[in-house]
């Protein structure tokens, strides 16, 4: 057996053995992490095969675990496995930026996510031979019936209790996610085709529905923050560009409540 393999096995068993759970803290990019680079003491990082590097220290003094999945629900499901399995997150935050699907919506403005839901997903034109009357919807995982991935409600009640930048408009509501950057006119297109079906979510992205998908199938508590970067005026791609990095920021101080607040 190598010396490489041993000390990577070494290191991914101090990483996660005699450890304080870890508060998990996982973004797609890293502008969305910018603020944990600053903040969090006692930093080591732990570099995974050619893309993934994960963070552990202390936020406050409570032990975390974070990093950027990259783009995409693939990568951001294998990213949240790992922090639960190996660094041993016990609560995941996910965090980042949304584009907006409501009118009434501005740039920096927050959003809770109440649930999550993957709009890609759809079996509607599968029927289940064993339960033909079942008419499956959209979002929802044949057989066994996963649609809506619910936050952790302690996770959410302290989300929306946090202090936020003045003049930042918080809500709380569903997130959709998929595998497509959405353009305004997509995201307009989309309204009675994708939107309609599942209730009109107050924002989408590309990641949270798998991160809710895998914390759900290990039990563990979930929430995901978002802070808009586009809305449903002007260019998505160039306003995603100028606010990216302002519209995070805006979720960090939430972030920092739950690492203070929440349970051990």
């Amino acid at each position: 057996m190598s010396s490489s393999f041993l000390s990577a096995a070494s290191e991914r068993s101090a990483a996660s053995g005699a450890a304080a759970p870890r508060l998990g803290i996982l973004a797609a990019m890293p502008e969305e992490i910018a603020k944990l680079k600053e903040f969090v003491t006692e930093q080591e990082v732990h570099k995974r095969g050619a893309v993934f590097e994960f963070v552990t220290g202390k936020l406050d003094g409570r032990p975390v675990v974070f990093g950027a999945s990259g783009i995409g629900m693939v990568f951001a499901s294998s990213a949240a496995t790992t922090m639960i399995c190996e660094f041993g997150a016990s609560r995941i935050v996910f965090t980042g930026v949304a584009g907006g699907l409501k009118t009434t919506q501005k740039v920096g403005d927050l959003v809770v996510g109440s649930d999550v839901v993957n709009y890609e997903m759809d079996a509607r034109n599968f029927t289940i031979p064993w339960e033909p009357d079942h008419k499956i919807q959209l979002g929802e995982i044949p057989i066994m019936k996963w649609r809506f991935y619910e936050a952790d409600a302690t996770m959410l009640a302290l989300a929306m209790e946090a202090p936020v930048p003045e003049g930042v408009r918080r809500v709380q509501g569903r997130l959709a996610s998929g595998s497509i950057f959405l353009d305004v006119a997509a995201k307009k297109g989309m309204a009675e085709s994708v939107w309609a079906p599942l209730d009109y979510p107050e924002a989408a992205e590309m990641e949270n529905a798998a991160v809710a998908q895998i914390c759900k199938a290990y039990n563990i508590p979930y929430v995901s923050l978002r802070a808009l970067s586009d809305v449903l005026e002007g260019d998505a791609n160039e306003d995603f560009g100028k606010f990216c990095r302002m519209a995070a920021d805006n979720v960090f101080p939430i972030v920092r409540f739950l690492a203070e607040k929440l349970p051990a």
